[in-house]
């Protein structure tokens, strides 16, 4: 009797570690969970484990996200052979075969991620029905659903094939998920979406602008190219962007000079948004690199590095993509600080013990 009730208090604290809190309803498992809700509640955090980035000493995790790799390589390079009409018409029972075959693997793993979303750190996903409607809106869960909802589409709709194709190579962006650096990116471009929708939005009004200059100008000299200002704003993206086709070219003295204007502005505006990127990109690698540190300081708190602890540490490096040699250069530098300075380095004496006021 003793054994169980040790047992489920565990169980409790197990199940209210993951929540974060403590329930009171009497049917509810934080507050007395049975050995269903038990297996349950073990085998959702198993399966959020499996389908999030391995951990270094994961081995199924580690499969299951190559496994998944594999295959989302393996659809995109079919979709793009399928666009061989020789090989769609000589190989379409296999692209068929395989075509269902990732889909059910894709909308297996999309319905589990679902599942096992309360078990996530993230206290957005931890309520049982908004914390899975809050995660069906999050972007990863989002790509996963339009990587298969086009193959569920046409089975009720006469979608066009060109606009599947679209659909199903958005499947490459599921890669995002098992690398880091894109995790980084995205994370940067998300802290910074204030100050880039305005530089893209200013940089619509240039292209607006520079059409509607352009057509002012070169409309009379050249009717059949300048048409009209939709026909113009292909001219403006090219001129602004600095690609210069050579399609449309101005003609008149006075669109030439409007032209050159338009260049000069267009090399301004792109540099704007990249430079946001590639500064908020350093200083989120820097606050990293100091966070490793940081772990690295407090992990040689007790001068010990337990096993707990260096798997965490290495699990952070992985994330932050350091090498194993950088790593090693951080942690002895980590080391020597947390050492005590026991004798003067210029006459050789012991130190004395720093006395408190």
């Amino acid at each position: 009797m003793l054994v169980a009730t040790v047992e489920i208090t565990q169980e409790r604290k197990f199940l209210s570690d993951r929540m974060g809190r403590k329930c009171k309803k009497k049917d509810c498992p934080l507050s007395d969970p049975t050995a269903n809700h038990r297996s349950r509640a073990r085998w959702r955090l198993r399966i959020h484990e499996i389908l999030e980035p391995a951990r270094p000493n994961d081995r199924i995790s580690k499969l299951v996200d190559m496994g998944l790799i594999a295959l989302i390589v393996l659809s995109v390079t079919a979709i793009i052979l399928e666009s061989v009409e020789n090989l769609a018409t000589s190989y379409a029972p296999i692209f068929d075969r395989l075509q269902l075959f990732t889909v059910s693997i894709f909308t297996i793993e999309y319905l589990l991620r679902l599942w096992s979303c309360p078990e996530s750190q993230d206290k957005r996903y931890h309520h049982p029905v908004k914390g899975r409607l809050n995660y069906m809106l999050s972007p990863m869960a989002v790509i996963d659903l339009i990587a298969i909802l086009p193959f569920y589409l046409s089975m009720f709709f006469n979608l066009d094939l060109r606009i599947l194709w679209l659909f199903r190579l958005l499947r490459l962006f599921k890669l995002a998920r098992y690398s880091p650096a894109i995790s980084i990116l995205v994370a940067v471009i998300s802290t910074e979406r204030i100050a880039i929708t305005a530089a893209v939005f200013f940089l619509g009004l240039v292209l607006v602008f520079a059409a509607t200059g352009i057509y002012y100008f070169e409309h009379k000299a050249q009717p059949e190219q300048f048409t009209n200002i939709p026909a113009a704003l292909w001219w403006a993206v090219v001129t602004v962007t600095t690609v210069g086709y050579g399609d449309m070219t101005p003609i008149t003295p006075m669109g030439k000079i409007f032209a050159a204007m338009v260049s000069m502005a267009g090399v301004s505006m792109i540099a704007v948004p990249a430079g946001l990127l590639a500064s908020r990109l350093t200083d989120e690698l820097r606050l990293r690199r100091e966070s490793y540190e940081d772990l690295l300081d407090e992990a040689l708190d007790d001068g010990i590095i337990s096993e707990s602890e260096q798997q965490t540490i290495e699990r952070h490096r992985q994330q932050l993509e350091l090498s194993e040699e950088e790593a090693e250069l951080l942690l002895r530098q980590a080391k020597r600080q947390s050492q005590k300075l026991e004798y003067c380095p210029h006459c050789g004496e012991k130190l004395a013990d720093r006395k408190q006021p």
